[in-house]
């Protein structure tokens, strides 16, 4: 059996790991939300085409793009609308930061990405 000292030290350690967890966790939540915006006006733009050709996968709309360091067509699934620009078929440059969130409902295509600065071709 466990004697009366021992049970004293581990419900001991028990709560001071218990409140260190919550203590970590509270500080994390109060951080300051911030977001990185590239607002340089010599930053490289991406080429791409906007396409609704996987509407019936659950995709609203995608960008077809080729990274230049690379052969393989990058698809970006824009998580704001691309409002006048979202047309189908249509050529644009723009820059993006991909997103680490979720793929909307039933889209498995692309990666979700942040879109700015778009200019038609």
């Amino acid at each position: 059996m466990i004697d009366k000292k021992n049970k004293q030290r581990y419900i001991y350690i028990v709560t001071l790991c218990f409140f260190s967890l919550i203590t970590c966790k509270s500080k994390q939540l109060d951080l300051p939300k911030t977001t990185n915006t590239d607002t340089s006006s010599g930053s490289i733009k991406t080429e791409g085409i906007v396409t609704h050709q996987y509407k019936s996968s659950g995709c609203e709309t995608i960008i077809m793009c080729k990274p230049t360091n690379g052969n393989d067509t990058l698809f970006l699934i824009p998580m704001t609308p691309l409002e006048k620009f979202d047309v189908d078929g249509l050529k644009i440059f723009f820059n993006y930061r991909i997103l680490r969130v979720h793929n909307p409902k039933g889209c498995k295509q692309g990666i979700p990405a942040q879109i700015s600065n778009i200019e038609k071709k």
